[in-house]
């Protein structure tokens, strides 16, 4: 619990050490909850995933348990529609808190409502989906822990919903969360280790996606191509890059998950550019890159893949293009509330480096700066 509730802390470089949390959390739970401060309280719902009301208000706890009806599930399915669209046109920042807020207020309460098994399955199922998104936005303000917490309190709905693909997509994303984490990491050493995990996660997504129908398998392989890319090894990820459009060409098979409406041919060229400059090979990316930009029209995911096509112009030693696309980039970012984004525009310019006096890059470099400075970069 004491490493939890680090995990969940929005700065755990200012926690007590794992020691002094041990010590008050015996107290606490030996009957000194009453002494929780509020920040703790905060901390402890965050991790246990119920609203601080209901874990530290007794009369909330004895609030009857509401029950459920059909309507629901589209209601939540309106709101993560909304959702989803706030977050690619204007980034999270705006509406992250009240998607928090309505996990908390309304989805979890509605998870242990009285109702009727299919219905229970499809409640957990947009429970799932919801808190995956809200994670993803964590992790796009750069708030691991909060992000790393939302996607243990979406394994477990994952689990209820009796949806397979889900909790693979779990699986990917704790991939992917490894892999920004890689990214940040200053150490080599550490950074090895990190990608390893992303591989074991998405190896484990794959091979639950053997069982999903073909649109789902590709989305949910592309991760492992990605995790592969990552570690050097071209063979493997080629490999798999394989089996994502061997999938996709299989599309309308079978039903499929209500997720994948969220994604399409463009989330997965931008994917296969994301191999491909983690390979160096910077035409292919250029490629793939410029074909998902012709679909990919909400600002967001656009703007990551200017970034990508304008790596893969400077790895195809295009200096000039580069620096185009990054001005298109830099121009996006300074709208959209993504400190993932500002990471994306360094990545750029460190791409960059060899042509460091052009004077293009010097003119992108001056661009980027006042974006960067706001991200705290």
């Amino acid at each position: 619990m004491a490493q939890e509730l680090r995990n969940v802390a929005e700065y755990p470089h200012k926690m007590p050490s794992i020691r002094s949390l041990i010590r008050n959390i015996e107290r606490w739970e030996s009957g000194g909850i009453e002494r929780i401060s509020e920040r703790y309280q905060i901390l402890y719902a965050r991790v246990i995933g119920m609203s601080q009301e209901e874990l530290f208000n007794p009369q909330a706890q004895r609030l009857p348990v509401p029950t459920a009806a059909e309507g629901d599930v589209e209601a939540m399915r309106m709101m993560l529609t909304a959702l989803t669209a706030s977050d690619r046109r204007f980034g999270g920042r705006t509406i992250r808190r009240q998607a928090s807020d309505y996990l908390d207020t309304v989805i979890e309460p509605m998870l242990r409502a009285s109702a009727p098994t299919k219905l229970k399955q499809q409640l957990f199922g947009i429970g799932t989906e919801f808190t995956l998104r809200l994670s993803a936005m964590e992790l796009d303000a750069d708030r691991l822990g909060r992000a790393l917490s939302l996607l243990g309190r979406a394994s477990s709905m994952a689990a209820e919903s009796d949806d397979l693909s889900l909790t693979a997509w779990v699986l990917s994303r704790r991939g992917e969360h490894e892999m920004h984490q890689a990214a940040l990491s200053a150490r080599v050493g550490r950074r090895k280790p990190l990608l390893q995990q992303a591989l074991a996660y998405t190896e484990g997504a794959a091979s639950i996606a053997r069982t999903a129908p073909p649109l789902g398998r590709a989305f949910l392989t592309g991760k492992n191509a990605l995790a592969w890319s990552l570690l050097g090894d071209r063979a493997q990820t080629q490999r798999v890059l394989g089996t994502v459009w061997d999938s996709y060409e299989r599309a309308g098979d079978a039903e499929e998950p209500g997720w994948t409406s969220a994604y399409g041919y463009g989330n997965l060229r931008h994917e296969e550019a994301r191999c491909y400059i983690n390979l160096g090979m910077g035409g292919q990316a250029v490629q793939a890159a410029e074909e998902c930009l012709a679909v990919r029209t909400a600002a967001r995911p656009r703007a990551f893949s200017l970034g990508v096509l304008a790596i893969g112009h400077a790895q195809a030693l295009q200096p000039e293009a580069a620096c185009a696309t990054g001005h298109q980039l830099v121009a996006l970012a300074s709208q959209i509330s993504s400190r993932r984004l500002c990471i994306r525009v360094v990545q750029v310019l460190d791409a960059l480096t060899p042509y460091e006096g052009n004077p293009a890059v010097v003119e992108l470099r001056e661009a980027a700066a006042p974006v960067l400075r706001d991200c705290g970069l």
